[in-house]
C-alpha cells in the first residue's frame, strides 16, 4: 500500500510540474526526439511497462518513470521520479503465496545555471534511491560543478558533467557494517544519436567515487516512434556499487521494454 500511495503521489507531483515551461535535460532524456516547431518550452513524458507471467512461473513486474524538464531565462531545471515494484508466486509452508521480489523508488532534480554561452552551465545535483532489496536503508548524493554540451547537430548531440559532491549510503543493519559517507567525485555523460525519423539511440553513464566507494549507473536504450506521441523503448540499465565490505552482488541489471508517452 505504501508503495502505490508513493507512486501515485510521483504522477500527481508530474502533473503539477505542468504549469512549468520545460525544455530536454542533461540527465536521462530517454524517448525519441518528437517532432516539435521549436516553440514549445514544455516537456514531460511518461513511461511504463507491464509483464505478467503465467503457467509454471507466475508473477508481476510493473516498471515506471517520469521525466520533466522546466527551461527558464537563466536555469534550466529537470526532474525524474521512476519506480520498479515485481510480485512472484512462491512455496511458503506448502501453499502458494505471493511475495515482493523488487521495489525500488528513485527521485533526483538537477539545477543549470546557464553562462553567456548557453551551452556552459554550472550545475547542481540531488538524487534519492530506495530499494527494498538491497543492503542499504537509502542512498543519497549531492553534487556541484560544470556541465558543457560539446556538440550538437541534426544527427548527435553529447553531453558531460563533472565535479565535486557529498554522498549517504545508510545500511539496513549495524551487523552490516557502518554507514558511508563523505565527499565524492561525480561525472555524467549522455550520448544521442538518431538512427532514422523514427529511431533513437542513447547511451548515458554517470559515477560517484571516493577513494573507497563507487557507484556507477549506465543506461543504453533505443527508442522508435509508434506515432507522434507514443514510442516504444528497449533499454539496457546497470547499477555497480562497490564499497570496502563487498555486500551482496556488486552489479544489478535490468532489461525492460517499456512504452513511452509524451504528454506534452
Amino acid at each position: 500500500m505504501k508503495l502505490i500511495c508513493a507512486i501515485l503521489l510521483c504522477f500527481a507531483s508530474s502533473q503539477s510540474l505542468a504549469k512549468l515551461n520545460v525544455m530536454q535535460s542533461l540527465y536521462l532524456a530517454d524517448v525519441p526526439a518528437f517532432d516539435t516547431d521549436g516553440s514549445e518550452e514544455f516537456k514531460m513524458t511518461g513511461e511504463l511497462g507491464i509483464l505478467l507471467a503465467g503457467g509454471n512461473t507466475q508473477g508481476t513486474t510493473l516498471k515506471g518513470k517520469v521525466n520533466a524538464t522546466h527551461n527558464m531565462r537563466d536555469w534550466s531545471n529537470q526532474y525524474i521520479a521512476n519506480f520498479l515494484y515485481k510480485q512472484n508466486e512462491r512455496d511458503v509452508d506448502g501453499e502458494q503465496e505471493r511475495v515482493t521480489s523488487a521495489q525500488k523508488i528513485f527521485m533526483s532534480a538537477q539545477s543549470d545555471y546557464k553562462l553567456g554561452d548557453p551551452t556552459r552551465r554550472l550545475f547542481m545535483y540531488g538524487e534519492y534511491e530506495d530499494d527494498r532489496f538491497n543492503q542499504y536503508d537509502y542512498q543519497a548524493a549531492l553534487a556541484v560543478g560544470w556541465s558543457e554540451q560539446l556538440w550538437e547537430d541534426e544527427v548527435s548531440e553529447f553531453r558531460y558533467s563533472v565535479g565535486p559532491g557529498y554522498a549517504m549510503s545508510r545500511l539496513n543493519s549495524p551487523e552490516q557494517g557502518e554507514d558511508q559517507m563523505g565527499m565524492i567525485i561525480r561525472a555524467a555523460m549522455e550520448y544521442e544519436r538518431k538512427l532514422s525519423d523514427k529511431a533513437t539511440f542513447r547511451q548515458f553513464i554517470s559515477t560517484e567515487a571516493d577513494s573507497d566507494f563507487s557507484r556507477s549507473v549506465s543506461e543504453t536504450s533505443l527508442a522508435a516512434k509508434i506515432n507522434g506521441s507514443l514510442a516504444m523503448k528497449l533499454s539496457v540499465n546497470m547499477i555497480h556499487n562497490k564499497s570496502p565490505d563487498n555486500l551482496g552482488k556488486s552489479l544489478d541489471t535490468e532489461t525492460a521494454v517499456t512504452l513511452v508517452y509524451q504528454f506534452f
